[in-house]
């Protein structure tokens, strides 16, 4: 199937100050003025600069459904045994790709070098909470897609998340055109712009959509476990 690319409504880019405050370590209940003032100053900054693409693609894996692996077009997908078993059921995959653009990580950078380092690691945040926003809308739309065909989907989930190695991105974008939506990838698996996402969803009448299985995972630093995701639905 050819990959398609979805409008990414701006307006509908969500970043909840709450959030970004308690990855600073910040109370929600008694949050200090001065460093929230500087999150919705960001916040401000980063959505002004954002350029957000998205899209994907449907694809049917090769022969029998995945255990711990699975093949498309030829290239073999390894995400390991807690998303695989979250994947369980599929009849087919969504591919996906999106990006926040240059311009939020670009604005980051250059608060650092000035050594404003504060502020660029707020709106290093806010840019990082831009893309997981630009995530749930390419969502939403695979969702819709899968309930035009009569089947379901599972949650979506990323290389580098629950043991999934980011090497994977390698193949993920053998499915996509060169420069899809804006986002090359290097040779160690580096998404350009860094404000970028990929990852898989699964779509089958008999899969299931579950949050993410923090209990089962051993990746502790990551920002799910520790708060809701950016766009604010409890994970």
């Amino acid at each position: 199937m050819n990959p398609k690319i979805i409008h990414i409504d701006g307006a509908q880019i969500r970043v909840s100050p709450d959030n970004i405050m308690l990855l600073l370590g910040e109370s929600r209940d008694d949050p200090d003025p001065y460093t929230l003032g500087l999150v919705k100053h960001m916040t401000g900054e980063c959505t002004r600069l954002m350029e957000p693409r998205g899209g994907y693609v449907i694809e049917v894996a090769d022969g029998p459904r995945p255990t711990t692996e699975f093949k498309v077009r030829g290239t073999t997908f390894r995400p390991g045994r807690i998303i695989s078993k979250e994947l369980w059921g599929a009849d087919m995959f969504a591919f996906f790709a999106g990006t926040a653009g240059a311009g939020p990580e670009e604005f980051s950078r250059s608060l650092l070098e000035e050594g404003r380092y504060l502020e660029g690691y707020i709106a290093d945040l806010v840019a990082t909470a831009i893309v997981e926003s630009v995530a749930e809308q390419i969502y939403g739309h695979i969702i819709e897609e899968a309930c035009a065909r009569g089947m379901k989907s599972t949650n979506h989930y990323s290389p580098g998340h629950c043991n999934w190695s980011v090497e994977d991105q390698q193949g993920l974008f053998t499915l996509f055109p060169p420069g899809f939506c804006g986002i090359g990838l290097s040779a160690s698996s580096l998404m350009s712009p860094i404000k970028s996402v990929s990852g898989i969803v699964g779509i089958g009448r008999s899969v299931t959509y579950r949050e993410y299985p923090c209990e089962l995972c051993s990746m502790t630093g990551c920002s799910y476990r520790r708060t809701r995701d950016f766009s604010g639905r409890a994970r």
